[in-house]
């Protein structure tokens, strides 16, 4: 018996030596995490996303990699996001209403708003109308009159189809009784770079798109479409405002982080704490003032709850863009 306890006790106190030495459970993340982007390069969400993805590294522990997988109104990217093995090492942006627009507008779209975990919303971005310094459109209402002379011929872009930003213009259109041919972008950025080569009358990009463009003087705003004027341009009327005539403001872009379904509760935490220590981090808020990024942070059950808020909301306006 006692040769036994003798033996029991050396397995054991062999066992403690070897966990003594064996190296700590690897703590996530343990490598660089891909953030997918549903648009192109250059854009509001493009942009977005790699700023934060600079700050959030402090906060994370690893790179953020922006991976862009633009085309079809963003639905590409939604579909790869919502696809993704939910291991923790691929979140994306997912952007609110287009994320829904696609959905409900298109058939075999593979994703449900339930395939999502939401982690944080970052954004609140305003579409804005913008032509080129050049243009001989110094005002909303100089616009507005000659699509009113030609009726369907004069070109609008922005991301698309089935965007936000072409929501805001349909009912823009309704509202004002005019109509535009909407040009279909794969983002803000090539929408806008067609408004500065002369192939568009006017665009709609997001307000922090054209932020840059804005403060070159090689893109002019006529108008943003908001309750209130916006803070980056407070010398710019509302739509509003400048056509006399109230048009709701229905197109501003909420853009958040989320992760595939199924992510792991410990994981999830860890991001959720990233992403709200970058939004209180003093470098980080500098930089999206100075670019022009309208910050509006909610966590991961704000955010969820207002998706299904926004989703229910979205059903009335559906119509317009069949």
């Amino acid at each position: 018996m006692i040769a036994n306890l003798k033996s029991t006790l050396a397995v054991s106190c062999g066992l403690a030596a070897i966990a003594a030495t064996a190296p700590a459970a690897a703590e996530y993340p343990e490598k660089p995490i891909t953030m997918i982007v549903a648009y192109s390069p250059g854009g509001g969400t493009d942009s977005a996303a790699r700023t934060i993805a600079k700050y959030v590294e402090k906060h994370l522990g690893q790179r953020l990699v922006v991976e862009n997988k633009a085309g079809a109104g963003g639905q590409i990217g939604f579909s790869a996001l919502a696809t993704a093995k939910p291991d923790g090492y691929e979140i994306g942006f997912i952007n609110v209403p287009s994320i829904q627009l696609v959905k409900k507008l298109r058939e075999g779209v593979p994703y449900e708003l339930s395939d999502f975990d939401p982690i944080a919303n970052i954004q609140l971005d305003p579409v804005v109308v913008a032509v080129a310094e050049e243009s001989p459109y110094q005002t909303l209402a100089d616009l507005l009159a000659d699509a009113e002379e030609h009726p369907g011929e004069l070109n609008i872009g922005a991301d698309g189809p089935q965007s936000n930003n072409q929501l805001q213009l349909v009912v823009a259109e309704k509202a004002l009784n005019v109509d535009f041919n909407f040009v279909a972008f794969d983002g803000t950025g090539p929408a806008v770079k067609a408004t500065l080569g002369g192939e568009l009358a006017a665009s709609l990009p997001s307000a922090s798109g054209a932020t840059s463009q804005v403060e070159s003087g090689r893109l002019r705003l006529l108008g943003v479409f908001a309750d209130q004027r916006s803070p980056l341009f407070p010398d710019v009327p509302t739509v509003s405002e400048a056509a006399g005539t109230n048009v709701n403001s229905v197109g501003a872009s909420m853009r958040g982080i989320a992760a595939p379904k199924g992510l792991a509760p410990e994981q999830k935490v860890v991001l959720e704490k990233a992403f709200a220590a970058v939004m209180e981090d003093p470098e980080f808020l500098a930089h999206a003032k100075s670019a022009g990024l309208p910050l509006k942070y909610m966590n991961a059950e704000e955010f969820g709850t207002y998706l299904s808020t926004a989703d229910a909301e979205l059903d009335s306006y559906v119509e317009l863009l069949k």
